[in-house]
């Protein structure tokens, strides 16, 4: 590994356990072990540290969307959503740190990430439609309405998993509960075949018994 390389590894690091806002280039430098005269000579600034840092993340998302293109299919999507969750976790600092999320690079690479993401889910669904598999939209706008809230959950995952409970669904299986109910019976019998029949159950509490909870305030 050159020193460059030793620098973008470790750095990353270092900004996801203190954040980027509070973290400095002297410090990053210290914890990697090199003079900070060392890293300047790489990254002349802590910005063009996240430059790279943001080019390696697109490089990543891309990679692992590049398999739904070539080859389409809901399985694909759900293994490129799983590898985008994992993606956000080594990168934690660009999507938790606010002062991250109010830089221009930054949210320009976000806008272009949902883009992407929102299209493919609609050209999903297309073929979907197209083969039988799901119904045409019942109420115009509400396929596009679903793949919004598809790249929503996806991006807001990594947080919302600090506030669940043991048991609570895998993203996977939420995304899932959004789709299912469009689903022709081919469509519906194609994803049993393929998922199983057990794994309908596991999608969630089931509605008789959440009602039956009590409410906590």
């Amino acid at each position: 590994m050159t020193n460059k390389e030793k620098i973008i590894v470790e750095s990353r690091k270092y900004l996801n356990q203190h954040g980027y806002g509070a973290s400095s280039l002297y410090q990053i430098a210290q914890t990697i072990g090199i003079s900070r005269g060392n890293l300047t000579y790489h990254f002349k600034d802590k910005l063009t540290l996240l430059h790279t840092h943001l080019d390696k993340l697109k490089a990543l998302h891309d990679q692992a969307l590049s398999h739904s293109v070539s080859i389409p299919s809901w399985k694909s999507l759900q293994a490129a959503t799983t590898r985008f969750h994992d993606i956000q976790k080594d990168y934690a600092f660009i999507f938790f740190d606010k002062s991250v999320l109010r830089l221009e690079p930054v949210i320009a690479l976000i806008k272009q990430l949902r883009k992407q993401n929102i299209k493919i889910q609609m050209s999903m669904i297309n073929l979907s439609i197209q083969i039988g598999n799901m119904r045409p939209e019942p109420i115009p706008g509400m396929y596009h309405s679903i793949s919004r809230n598809y790249w929503m959950i996806s991006y807001f995952w990594l947080v919302s998993e600090r506030f669940q409970k043991d048991g609570d669904v895998s993203l996977d299986k939420l995304m899932w509960s959004m789709l299912l109910p469009h689903f022709t019976d081919k469509g519906l019998a194609s994803f049993k075949e393929h998922f199983g029949e057990a794994y309908l159950g596991e999608l969630g509490v089931a509605f008789e018994e959440f009602v039956g909870e009590e409410v906590v305030f």
